[in-house]
C-alpha cells in the first residue's frame, strides 16, 4: 500500500478520488464497464458517491459508517495502490437473549 492519503484544501484526509471495485451479486449480474468506481463527494445523508471510473455513471452511495471505516483504514495504512473491493456484507442475526 501507498502512504499517500488524499486531503482536502485544509489538509483533512478525504476519500474523494479513491478507487473501489464493486463485487456484490448485483454487480456481477449487471456489471458496469469494469466495476471500478471512483469515490466522489456525498450529498445529503450520504458520505460519498461511487461513480464508474470508465463511463462516470452513478453506481451507489456510501454510507457514513462505511466511509468512517474506509477513512480509518486509509489513515492507518495509507491509500491503497489497488482498488478496495466492496462486497455485500452478510447480515448477522441478532443474538438470542440469555435465559435466566
Amino acid at each position: 500500500m501507498s502512504s499517500v492519503v488524499n486531503t482536502d484544501l485544509f489538509g483533512i484526509p478525504t476519500l474523494v478520488g479513491l478507487k473501489v471495485k464493486l463485487d456484490r451479486p448485483v454487480d456481477r449480474d449487471h456489471p458496469c464497464c469494469n466495476n471500478i468506481c471512483v469515490i466522489g463527494p456525498g450529498k445529503g445523508p450520504h458520505a460519498g458517491a461511487l461513480n464508474c471510473a470508465d463511463c462516470g455513471q452513478h453506481r451507489r452511495w456510501i454510507s457514513k459508517p462505511t466511509a468512517a471505516w474506509l477513512e480509518h483504514v486509509v489513515t492507518r495504512f495509507g491509500a491503497p495502490t489497488t482498488p478496495i473491493i466492496v462486497r455485500k456484507s452478510e447480515e448477522v442475526p441478532p443474538a438470542e437473549p440469555n435465559p435466566r
